[in-house]
């Protein structure tokens, strides 16, 4: 039985990585500093409370036999990493290399990291996204990341690992805090429709993105996981489908019976906010068997009923 350990793994997109791979036979061990609940169903797994940030407390966490290192942990709010880009920078950076030196402590084999589509920033007329595009990004986020990616590169070889590196883009789901404003563009918007009659939107409606269900968020990982052929690469992980902001939020207002109720409102931007992008998933497709199953339509209305058991309606 194959060993992994996922970082972050109590996070929405860790524990629902770690609740498909206990179901395929793997062994998994989730290392989170408990910054979000337990859930109950992974409550099988063995549990590390540490934070990546510090790396003594690494060096002292006893464990054997783990073949591969799945990197989610990390700060992931724009707003946050603008406002505190030390911040940003320790957790997702120094985190990083800690969790690099702990491969290498611990003889793992495999580091597979979760990075980000705002590595790219923006190229100049480019809407569709290739692993292949320049990375120029515009945000603290895209930074860090793309700082992430480099190291990773460049270490991996010292370490004794292979490594892959999966760019999301935006993930939404079941799992989301929609009483959080700062992350998570669907459930800021989810969460305003629910509570009110009123949609602020930081930023214009024909901006546009890749917006990816959590489910084959989760079939991606497992299908990289479960590839032991393709080291060494890089991978989009995204629908492949432009969605567009304004669009987005009418459905929406569609789904939760509020058409001709609810106000759309531009207030301004977010800094290093991007006009839109889209992912070239061809690469995953063809290496890995990766195919997206759930629209947008679809996800929509799975991420509602869960909201309404989760949640009681404003």
């Amino acid at each position: 039985m194959e060993k992994v350990l996922i970082t972050g793994g109590l996070g929405l997109i860790g524990s629902s990585i770690a609740k498909k791979l206990l179901n395929n036979g793997y062994d998994v061990t989730l290392l989170d500093n408990y910054s979000t609940n337990v859930d109950s169903e992974i409550e099988k797994c063995k549990i590390i409370n540490a934070d990546i940030t510090n790396l003594d407390e690494l060096k002292k966490i006893s464990i054997t036999g783990i073949n591969t290192v799945l990197h989610l942990a990390g700060q992931s709010s724009g707003p946050k990493s603008f406002n505190y880009p030390e911040l940003d920078a320790n957790i997702n950076v120094i985190g990083t290399l800690n969790m690099l030196r702990f491969c290498s402590i611990n003889k793992v084999k495999r580091f597979i990291f979760a990075s980000t589509f705002t590595v790219h920033g923006e190229p100049e007329g480019k809407e569709i996204l290739t692993e292949k595009d320049n990375c120029e990004p515009k945000s603290i986020y895209g930074v860090s990341k793309l700082a992430c990616e480099n190291y990773i590169k460049i270490l991996a070889p010292k370490f004794k690992l292979n490594y892959n590196i999966l760019r999301m883009f935006n993930v939404y789901g079941p799992g989301q805090d929609l009483s959080r404003k700062d992350q998570g563009m669907v459930s800021i918007f989810l969460s305003y429709v629910r509570e009110g009659n009123h949609v602020p939107v930081m930023g214009s409606l024909d901006r546009f993105r890749d917006l990816i269900y959590i489910d084959d968020v989760v079939d991606g990982w497992v299908a990289c996981v479960n590839d032991k052929i393709n080291v060494n690469q890089t991978y989009n992980l995204g629908s492949g489908v432009k969605s567009f902001v304004g669009e987005m939020i009418n459905e929406i207002i569609d789904v939760e019976g509020k058409t001709g109720v609810v106000e759309i409102e531009e207030v301004g931007g977010t800094p290093g906010d991007l006009k839109g992008c889209y992912a070239d998933i061809t690469k995953i497709k063809k290496q890995l068997n990766f195919k997206p199953k759930t629209s947008l339509k679809e996800g929509l209305k799975k991420f509602k009923l869960w909201a309404d058991q989760k949640y009681s309606k404003l």
